[in-house]
């Protein structure tokens, strides 16, 4: 089960480090430097690597048969397309044994 402190944590973070990117964009150019920059994107980049690998840590802790269902509630939730739900919870994953799919 995900650490809820923890799942808050890394949202938080990945929430700051947007809001950060977007100030950048919205500053006139020169406000900031291009190291500076540089360090606002690859704090996005980190932190959205971390809410993934949290989401598959979670996801794969789950039944093959429960990650079918999960998945499916995923993608009809809408919040995402279907291929990016595939490539962070299933890409690198093991294929899911034929019988349950029937």
């Amino acid at each position: 089960m995900i650490d809820e402190k923890k799942w808050h944590e890394l949202i938080q973070a990945e929430d700051e480090a947007y809001f950060k990117g977007d100030l950048v964009l919205s500053l006139p150019e020169g406000s900031y430097s291009a190291e500076e920059m540089w360090d606002v994107v690859m704090d996005m980049f980190r932190t959205s690597i971390a809410v993934e690998q949290e989401m598959r840590r979670e996801f794969e802790n789950h039944t093959p048969l429960e990650q079918i269902r999960l998945f499916d509630a995923l993608v009809a939730s809408g919040t995402r397309p279907w291929e990016w739900w595939f490539n962070v919870l299933l890409a690198d994953q093991e294929p899911i044994p034929e019988d349950l799919l029937d």
